[in-house]
């Protein structure tokens, strides 16, 4: 049997001459293992003694959802979201989307007058949304470490500087919760609003929840207030600085998946004439799921084109597609990339008079004097300095919320360098001219 490390004296290095921790009560051994703060760290005392893996099952429940617990703090419940929301795409789970959603935004209100509920609303039901919890996380911090080394360059920053002497960035706390909150959101988003995920040419479903006689806008406005209409709208930027970002993973797989077509046409065809590189010539077991008109080499390079629909198909399917085999890269690519606009985030077509008023909870903002309430909330509830900037409207004193601010403003470019998820002490640091990018405006900077 293997043995727990002895204790060892402060200061000296020398064991105790204690017991070693498995020759505790399992009752003590029970108390140490639920203040365990980590998967890993758990894992490895549980494999370590049979004591410690007997003590564990009879707690594994408890000490797993603590995991989860420290994992997501303040935004498990947007997190319970992220993972019960999938299979509910919008087309042909309606109901059901909606009445998730619709506890999601009152989550909080529930909890306050504690209505009884068969399936707890902010923490797991079971060992399975435990796991899926765990594994939510494991793909977040992924992309959190991705974002403090590649988050894309501001254009008033040069590159030198930017590689140099800003890369890679130490997100505070705060930075951390708006990206993890948005990382949440943007999968909620992907589950029920996002397309479903196409594994073979043969077999395709879509989430055409707009096909209907009626008029596309009206299902884009219910679609808009059900979700983002019912969080504060620096919220819904803060997924658009995500998306962005997700966009910006793929040029190495694409190049990839472009080199093995060409090596596969090279290798497989046998016609000289111009139907040679026509992937439908090649033979059945080596052909690529050609479609989407990227179904000869001449039309490869569209595939540079599906960026914006694959990051609409929201973090753990771009997670499993930067961590596939090369060959599953390529056929994830190719079965659900588009080029079309429509496919992308937010694929919701809105004027801002579709956008407002705003939804309970985040019409609590909808007052007059908004700043002030701003100054009452957690720094984590507040619009940051870039939103501010871009989105409250000059000389506007006196202006209800909704009156006072810019709600649409939502464009790429300036989600691309993360203007909503940044502090005001980070983009102040950074000398971010943010008054020049406001009402759409693209200023071009001598770097």
């Amino acid at each position: 049997m293997s043995r727990f490390p002895t204790w060892e004296a402060a200061g000296n290095g020398l064991p105790y001459a204690t017991p070693t921790l498995e020759r505790l009560p399992t009752e003590l051994l029970i108390l140490v293992l639920l203040e365990i703060p980590d998967l890993a760290s758990l894992k490895s005392i549980v494999l370590s003694s049979p004591i410690f893996h007997q003590a564990y099952l009879t707690v594994r429940q408890k000490a797993l959802y603590r995991i989860v617990k420290n994992h997501w703090g303040l935004l498990l419940g947007d997190a319970m979201a992220a993972t019960r929301s999938r299979g509910l795409q919008f087309a042909h789970h309606k109901q059901e989307a909606i009445a998730m959603l619709d506890t999601w935004r009152r989550k909080e209100e529930i909890s306050d007058l504690a209505l009884s509920s068969s399936i707890p609303i902010d923490e797991p039901s079971n060992l399975e949304e435990t796991f899926n919890l765990i594994h939510l996380h494991k793909v977040f911090h992924f992309f959190l470490k991705q974002y403090e080394t590649k988050v894309p360059r501001p254009p008033w920053i040069s590159n030198d500087q930017w590689e140099n002497s800003i890369l890679p960035i130490k997100l505070s706390h705060t930075e951390k919760h708006r990206f993890l909150r948005a990382l949440c959101r943007l999968q909620i988003y992907a589950n029920i609003f996002g397309e479903y995920e196409h594994t073979t040419v043969e077999k395709v479903k879509y989430n055409g929840w707009k096909n209907s006689p009626k008029s596309g806008l009206a299902f884009d406005e219910e679609a808009y207030r059900l979700f983002f209409g019912t969080v504060p709208p620096w919220e819904f930027q803060e997924v658009g600085c995500l998306w962005a970002f997700l966009t910006t993973l793929f040029d190495d797989i694409y190049k990839e998946i472009s080199t093995g077509l060409y090596e596969l046409v090279e290798k497989h065809a046998t016609r000289e004439d111009w139907t040679r590189e026509l992937f439908e010539e090649l033979p059945e077991d080596v052909q690529p799921p050609w479609w989407k008109g990227v179904d000869k080499l001449g039309n490869v390079e569209k595939i540079w084109g599906f960026s914006n629909s694959l990051a609409s198909m929201g973090p753990e399917f771009v997670f499993r597609i930067l961590h596939g085999m090369p060959l599953i890269q390529r056929d994830m690519v190719m079965l659900n990339g588009d080029d079309e606009l429509l496919s992308s985030f937010p694929n919701m077509n809105l004027t801002e008079d579709n956008m407002v008023p705003l939804i309970y909870p985040a019409d609590r903002h909808a007052v007059h004097n908004y700043e002030q309430l701003w100054s009452t909330l957690p720094y984590i509830e507040q619009p940051n300095l870039g939103w501010k900037q871009l989105h409250v409207l000059p000389d506007t004193p006196g202006q209800s919320f909704e009156e006072a601010i810019d709600v649409q403003c939502a464009r790429k470019s300036v989600w691309l360098w993360g203007y909503a998820i940044f502090d005001d002490e980070r983009l102040t640091a950074w000398k971010a001219p943010l008054v020049e990018f406001r009402l759409g405006e693209e200023p071009e900077f001598a770097v």
